[in-house]
């Protein structure tokens, strides 16, 4: 029994691909997120583990999720191929 409360204090990690399963995101946005830092991570060799606690804080936070068309994301406006601004220079 004591060692089951010991246990309890870790916090609970996943791997990349689990908790995308979990969170029904691409593991190539939960591994953006870690490179951004807005999710605490561990990575261990080859491994990423994931915090599950802070993912789960980011998310009740609120994602601002990806750029809208009119929107921008660092300076760079979004553009979609054949879109109304398709081939137009952002001074035009």
């Amino acid at each position: 029994m004591e060692n089951a409360m010991r246990f309890r204090s870790y916090p609970q990690m996943a791997t990349v691909k689990k908790a995308a399963d979990v969170f029904g995101v691409s593991p190539s946005y939960l591994r953006r997120l870690c490179k951004a830092g807005k999710i605490i991570f561990v990575n261990t060799g080859h491994v990423w583990l994931i915090n599950l606690d802070s993912l789960a804080r980011y998310f009740e936070a609120g994602d601002p999720g990806p750029a809208g068309q009119d929107e921008t994301v660092g300076g760079i406006r979004r553009v979609e191929p054949n879109g109304p601004n398709w081939g137009r220079c952002s001074g035009e």
